[in-house]
């Protein structure tokens, strides 16, 4: 009988090591050729909200899996529906909320790990949201020497209640700060996890070796970073480039530009299978471009059925 999962359920049973762990050997899998498959997202319209579905397999954990949600107004609703690939039976309904959060924290962490300098000891985030927390989170995992944390949002009350929660929730100083330049020039990891429209981050602040990773745009209407920030990287990573030809909007807008190819982007599914290191030299601006694929959602949600079986929750259908 297939299980139905709850929003609590999901943050019981699932770690961030393991949410990072699981979208490794996902992405590890496609780039080998193992099977594993990612359809871009589709969008329905309607006058009155959204419909968005994507759809991945992952023939290595037996499982494939569907992402649906609704945008109407303010409010989204998510669900995950995972089923087993081999006989194509439906194995759990999972509220996906809490499972969106903490993927896309773990695909960060996942090209933190492969891009970001090893010796790095500071990161800046942009955004306080729901995002940023996970962000936050799977940064720590990632890159576990981190001793400081920079925040910077647009408000001041929101910057100092993140900057308490966090330090006390993760145990390092967590540091708001009102320009976002000055976050930007002093450390070698940036992720903006914003809701912004217009970029937060411009290229001349950025320094020969820092890492960025922007997630909070996963529309064409939407831009966190600019496209001086593209055309200085020495590589853009994308978490898909099928679905990054369709939604990167600050790719698209900076390759509208000719500032930058497409020639010149990669898979993080070829970085983490790669045969070396990701990053060549300590000097080089490598950027990761997220999206939100549903190969990481359906990687996440087989970890948190196979932890549901494993300690008798949910509810079966």
């Amino acid at each position: 009988m297939p299980l139905y999962l709850t929003e609590p359920e999901v943050k019981r049973l699932i770690t961030m090591p393991e949410a990072i762990a699981a979208v490794e050997a996902a992405f590890a899998d496609q780039g080998a050729g193992r099977g594993a498959q990612n359809q871009a997202r589709s969008r329905f319209f309607l006058p009155q909200g959204v419909l968005h579905t994507m759809s991945a397999a992952l023939p290595s954990k037996g499982v494939m899996g569907t992402k649906t949600y609704t945008s109407f107004g303010t409010e989204t609703r998510f669900w995950v529906m995972l089923y087993s690939a081999e006989d194509g039976s439906l194995l759990a309904m999972i509220e996906g909320d809490r499972l969106g959060q903490i993927r896309t924290g773990a695909a960060t962490g996942v090209a933190a790990r492969h891009l970001a300098r090893e010796d790095a000891t500071m990161a800046s985030l942009f955004g306080t949201g729901w995002q940023a927390e996970t962000q936050a989170e799977a940064l720590l995992v990632a890159r576990p020497n981190l001793r400081e944390v920079q925040v910077h949002s647009r408000d001041a009350h929101n910057r100092e209640t993140f900057c308490r929660k966090m330090t006390a929730r993760l145990g390092i100083r967590f540091s708001p700060f009102g320009s976002a330049e000055e976050a930007a020039r002093t450390t070698q990891i940036l992720i903006t996890a914003t809701s912004a429209r217009e970029p937060i981050l411009r290229g001349e602040w950025l320094s020969p070796g820092d890492f960025v990773a922007a997630v909070g745009a996963n529309r064409f209407t939407a831009r966190e970073i600019d496209e001086t920030v593209v055309a200085r990287a020495d590589r853009v990573v994308v978490d898909d480039l099928d679905q990054a030809r369709l939604e990167a909007a600050e790719l698209i807008y900076a390759y509208e530009r000719r500032k930058w190819s497409w020639a010149s982007a990669v898979s993080l599914a070829q970085v983490v299978a790669g045969p070396g290191p990701a990053r060549r030299s300590g000097d080089e601006i490598l950027v990761f471009k997220s999206l939100g694929i549903a190969l990481e959602d359906v990687a996440v949600a087989q970890v948190v059925y196979e932890n549901a079986r494993s300690l008798g929750l949910g509810r079966e259908l």
